[in-house]
């Protein structure tokens, strides 16, 4: 179970992860009744995909930097976010 989680959080912390979270957040915003002939939908979707994108190139840079491999990452993310008891001990 926790190869699946950590393939999972690995792509979901991807630039498709980033790709896919905007295209579901233009259907949500749709599901709502937002206009997409209105500039503020179009500006939402946008914003959304700049600020996760630089998140994205930042991680991406230090994960580089640090010499880690995608999967690496996410399962020193699913520990860090599932076992915060471990690190209260410490």
């Amino acid at each position: 179970m926790s190869h699946v989680v950590k393939l999972m959080l690995m792509w979901s912390l991807s630039p498709v992860g980033t790709l896919l979270n905007t295209g579901l957040l233009a259907v949500v915003l749709l599901l709502w009744g937002a206009d997409p002939s209105r500039p503020a939908f179009w500006l939402a979707i946008g914003l959304f995909l700049v600020v996760s994108g630089t998140f994205d190139l930042r991680a991406y840079a230090l994960q580089r930097r640090l010499g880690m491999s995608s999967y690496e990452v996410a399962g020193v993310v699913l520990e860090r976010m599932w076992q915060p008891w471990r690190r209260e001990r410490t």
